[in-house]
C-alpha cells in the first residue's frame, strides 16, 4: 500500500527518500513496459509492410519485368502502358511473348494500327510507337540468326563456296570438296577480263603451301564469316586438284543483313536522280520514270528487276503502291547482275531513306506477307534469301564492317573478286 505524504512534519528525511526512489522506481517499470508495447507495434507493422510489399511484388512482378524490357528496348512508359492495354484486350497469356514471339508482335501491332484508325488517323506518337515495335520485330527476326552460327571451320560442308585472299595476288574462287582433319578445296582460281573475253588464272599447288590466306563465305542460312588460317598441303580429291586448309576456331562473323525482306512481285516506277540535293517529299508522274518491278524487298532495299543492261553507282528513286499507299524510297544500286538472254537486269538496291510512315506501311506488308505461312520458320527462311550466293559485291558489304576495314579495303577496291562466287 502507497502511503500519502500530506505535510512534512508526517515523515522524516528517510521516508521522503524511500517514497522518491520508490515512484520514481514504478515510473521506470510503466515506461519500460510502454517501450516494449512500441516496439512490438513497430516491428508488427514492418512485417505487415514487407508481406503486403512481397504480395504486391508477387502480384505486379510480370507486369514490373514487361515495363523493364519495354525500357531496355527504347519504350517510354507510356509507350509500355499502351502496349501492356493492348496485349491484356488481346487477352494474350504470356505479356512478357512481346520482345521474343513474332507472332504477338504482329497481333499487337495489327491491335494498335486498328485502334488508331478509330481515332481518325495516324498521329505522329502513334507512328512513333508504331516505328519501335517494328524495330522491335525486325530486332527479333534476326536475333534467330545466332541460333546457326558455327564456332569452327570443322562444320563447313563440302559444296561450300569460298573466296580465298592469296597474299600480294588478289581473290581467288574456290569451293569445299572435303572436310576432314584438314579442309580440302578445289585449287582456287581467279578470273580475269582480257578485252570483252574472259580468262581463268589458276596458281600451281606448291606456290599456295605454307601461305596464310584469308577466307571469306557466305553460309547458307546464316551469315558471313571470314578466317585466317594456313595452306598445309596440296594434292588431289576425287581426281581434282586441291590444296589443304588447317582448321581454326577463330571466326569473324558477320550479319550482313540488318532487315528482315521477303520475296514479292511489285510493279513500280524507277527514277535516276541527278540533282545533289533532294526533295523527299516530291510524288514524280509514274509515265515520267522507269517501269520495273520488284522481285524481294526490305525496309533497307529491295532487288529490282528492269529491261535492258544497266550500270551499278547510281543514286535511284523507286515509287510504289501498297494497297493504294504511296510508297517512295530512296537510295543507290550497288551492284547489277544482267542476263543476256532476257535482256535483263537484277539491281540491288540499298535504301537510304523512306519516310517512317511508308517504312511502317512497308514493315506491315512485309510482316503480313510472312504470316500467310508458318509466322517463325518463314521468318527466318525469307530472312535469309537471295543471299546464298556470293556474288561481285559481297566483298564490298563485308569491308563495310568495321572490325574487317582494314583487311578488305585493297581487295574490294582492286575488283578482282571473282563475280561466280
Amino acid at each position: 500500500m502507497e502511503i500519502i505524504v500530506i505535510g512534512d512534519d508526517t515523515c522524516d528525511d528517510s521516508h521522503r527518500i524511500f517514497l522518491y526512489h520508490y515512484r520514481r522506481k514504478v515510473k521506470n517499470r510503466e515506461g519500460v513496459i510502454l517501450n516494449v508495447k512500441t516496439i512490438l507495434l513497430i516491428i508488427f507493422i514492418v512485417v505487415l509492410v514487407i508481406i503486403g510489399g512481397l504480395r504486391l511484388v508477387s502480384i505486379f512482378s510480370e507486369k514490373i519485368s514487361f515495363y523493364a524490357y519495354g525500357r531496355e528496348n527504347g519504350f517510354r512508359l507510356s509507350e509500355i502502358g499502351i502496349v501492356w492495354k493492348t496485349i491484356k484486350k488481346l487477352e494474350i497469356l504470356d505479356p512478357l511473348s512481346l520482345y521474343e514471339s513474332i507472332p504477338t508482335l504482329n497481333r499487337v501491332i495489327a491491335m494498335v494500327l486498328s485502334e488508331k484508325r478509330r481515332e481518325g488517323g495516324t498521329a505522329a506518337g502513334g507512328q512513333v510507337l508504331i516505328s519501335k515495335l517494328n524495330r522491335l520485330r525486325t530486332k527479333v527476326a534476326l536475333e534467330g540468326d545466332e541460333n546457326s552460327r558455327i564456332q569452327s571451320t570443322a562444320a563447313l560442308e563440302s559444296g561450300q563456296r569460298l573466296s580465298v585472299i592469296f597474299p600480294g595476288r588478289g581473290v581467288y574462287a574456290s569451293v569445299v570438296l572435303n572436310n576432314g582433319r584438314r579442309i580440302e578445296i578445289e585449287l582456287p582460281k581467279k578470273i580475269l577480263k582480257v578485252g570483252s573475253s574472259t580468262k581463268s588464272e589458276i596458281l600451281p599447288p606448291n606456290q599456295w603451301k605454307g601461305k596464310t590466306v584469308t577466307v571469306y563465305m557466305w553460309r547458307k542460312g546464316d551469315a558471313c564469316y571470314a578466317f585466317d588460317t594456313t595452306v598445309d598441303d596440296s594434292g588431289s580429291f576425287e581426281g581434282k586438284p586441291c590444296i589443304m586448309l588447317n582448321h581454326t576456331s577463330k571466326l569473324d562473323r558477320i550479319q550482313k543483313r540488318q532487315a528482315v525482306r521477303c520475296d514479292c512481285k511489285i510493279d513500280a516506277s524507277l527514277f535516276f536522280i541527278k540533282s545533289t540535293e533532294i526533295d523527299y517529299g516530291k510524288v514524280d508522274l509514274d509515265e515520267d520514270g522507269i517501269a520495273c518491278s520488284l522481285a524481294d524487298i526490305s525496309e533497307s532495299g529491295a532487288l529490282i528487276c528492269i529491261v535492258g543492261k544497266e550500270k551499278g553507282n547510281k543514286r535511284i528513286k523507286i515509287q510504289f503502291y501498297l494497297s493504294n499507299i504511296l510508297i517512295m524510297m530512296f537510295g543507290i544500286v550497288h551492284s547489277v547482275e544482267y542476263s543476256k538472254e532476257k535482256n535483263e537486269s537484277r539491281l540491288h538496291f540499298e535504301c537510304t531513306y523512306i519516310d517512317d510512315d511508308m517504312r511502317n506501311t512497308l514493315l506491315n506488308y512485309i510482316y503480313s506477307k510472312l504470316a500467310l505461312g508458318d509466322p517463325v520458320e518463314e521468318l527466318k527462311v525469307a530472312a535469309k534469301k537471295k543471299e546464298e550466293a556470293v556474288d561481285a559485291n559481297i566483298l564490298g558489304e563485308i569491308a563495310s564492317a568495321t572490325e574487317l576495314a582494314e583487311k578488305t579495303d585493297a581487295v574490294r577496291q582492286s575488283g578482282l573478286l571473282d563475280p561466280q562466287v
